[in-house]
């Protein structure tokens, strides 16, 4: 029995950190039936979260009861997320620097212990969360696009367009005019977007597409190996010898390489829960503008 309540604690811990005090608790007939219990086991669950000093609970006669304390931080640890394992791209301008600012505000503010971590390539992020090594993922909703028929990840939050860069341009030589037949083209097979947008800004073009590493894209391009590639128009100033040109696709409506979101694994539906009821992605936002304005510096 101690072993069956307890982990119904752990799953009404979640649903708790979830929850802000002044809502009502669903009654424990209908927590029995959602956990597939006996309501002696959910009462003795309420109980050990009661006396853990995780939450109380108010009687309100036929209203039911109603959450007037919670402790985020022991709500947190018995539901197993002491700390909550995030990943994202490489901070390497300041879109990111501010995003992973902003996460970082937010996370603080909710009492959600977060270790961010960066890893370069949306394929190699959304990989790394369905084997359960990271929490969540942030990736663009172009990612979340091509990996959504799946069926195994849910996108919990979105942080609007221009959260994940500002745009997309083409870099090339300085005596370039654009994608030309002959052409050796750099594309970065671990980036659903690199891909994608590469391969729609050379179609028409007889050209030969080079496998990169994204962050290996100006040393090639310097050194004569490529002729092009994809680049982030928020990356660091462009060298001599190189220069930027717009997509052509940035005539049509725009894609969903700017915007970031945040992807939780299916499963984890009351991680899910929290996040959607804990983080504000406008806050968020909020924080990411003001570094891009000089108005914060970056802290994460």
């Amino acid at each position: 029995m101690l072993h069956r309540y307890g982990s119904v604690a752990e799953e009404l811990a979640r649903r708790l950190a979830a929850h802000r005090v002044g809502d009502r608790l669903a009654s424990v007939g209908e927590l029995a039936a959602e956990f597939g219990t006996g309501r002696g086991t959910v009462q003795a669950a309420l109980k050990l979260l009661t006396d853990e000093g995780a939450v109380a609970l108010e009687r309100r006669g036929s209203l039911g009861s109603f959450i007037t304390r919670l402790d985020y931080p022991k709500l947190m640890a018995r539901a197993g997320l002491a700390t909550v394992i995030g990943v994202m791209p490489v901070a390497y301008s300041l879109h990111f620097a501010g995003l992973a600012t902003g996460l970082t505000r937010a996370f603080a503010q909710a009492e959600i212990p977060l270790v961010l971590a960066q890893v370069r390539g949306g394929r190699s992020r959304v990989q790394l969360l369905r084997t359960g090594r990271f929490d969540f993922a942030i990736a663009s909703r172009m990612a979340w696009e091509a990996e959504a028929g799946a069926g195994d990840l849910r996108l919990v939050l979105s942080f609007g367009p221009g959260s994940s860069v500002g745009e997309h341009v083409l870099l090339v030589r300085a005596d370039a005019d654009g994608i030309a037949d002959g052409m050796r083209v750099g594309v970065d097979p671990a980036s659903h977007d690199h891909m994608r947008l590469t391969l729609d800004e050379c179609r028409g073009r007889s050209v030969e597409m080079v496998e990169i590493s994204y962050g290996q894209a100006m040393s090639l391009l310097l050194r004569g190996q490529i002729d092009a590639t994809v680049w982030d128009g928020g990356a660091p100033l462009v060298p001599p010898g190189l220069k930027t040109l717009p997509l052509r696709r940035q005539k049509s409506p725009p894609a969903g390489d700017t915007e970031a979101v945040m992807l939780v694994r299916s499963a984890d539906a009351s991680l899910a829960a929290l996040l959607r009821a804990r983080i504000r992605p406008q806050a968020v936002v909020a924080v990411q503008r003001r570094v891009l304005s000089g108005e914060e510096l970056p802290a994460f």
